[in-house]
């Protein structure tokens, strides 16, 4: 009988040792190189721009940050240290339109939400609006090795994915097909 009740506690704290197991896992893989960012570009039709969001785990923004520039900052705690990392994200992304000219970009801040660092760019939409671009993105290669950048080109319900690696070099988007209004 003792045997049946000490069985029948454990498996009263089964789930709870699950979600613990599940919580350390997490906190420990954000602890570590999660060696992937996301970029995604928005057409904004209602005020004409392009609306770029890039979202980092915060741990891979710090150690880059760390390793290069001057700036040793906890990304949590630092503003300072925020802004110096979207400096570096707009000096290693970039959009470039079919003439070869380059599309300024204008950094419109970063903030924090659970363990990313999101930095926000936006540029007028190049005209007309189905213009080609090209797309370069080398965010935390240089440090990060294997790392991975993803960026969606998003127009109404269309979709265009690219995927950086180290070398990639600059890729093609042919702009939103013509759609009727």
């Amino acid at each position: 009988m003792g045997e049946r009740k000490v069985n029948s506690v454990l498996l009263a704290f089964r789930p709870v040792t699950f979600l613990f197991i599940g919580l350390l896992a997490t906190s420990l893989s954000l602890a570590h190189e999660q060696k992937t960012a996301l970029t995604d570009i928005f057409y904004n039709e209602r005020t004409g721009n392009l609306e770029i969001a890039h979202r980092f785990s915060l741990h891979d923004a710090e150690h880059t940050l760390n390793k290069v520039t001057d700036v040793k900052a906890d990304l949590a705690l630092s503003s300072e240290g925020r802004a110096a990392f979207a400096k570096y994200v707009a000096e290693r992304f970039g959009i470039m339109l079919s003439d070869k000219e380059s599309l300024p970009l204008a950094l419109v801040g970063q903030e924090l939400e659970g363990g990313y660092l999101w930095v926000y760019q936006e540029a007028k939409i190049p005209k007309p609006i189905g213009a080609s671009f090209s797309i370069k993105n080398t965010i935390l290669q240089e440090v990060i090795k294997g790392q991975v950048n993803t960026v969606n080109v998003r127009y109404r319900s269309q979709v265009a994915t690219f995927v950086f690696e180290a070398g990639t070099g600059w890729k093609s988007y042919q702009g939103p097909a013509k759609t009727k209004r």
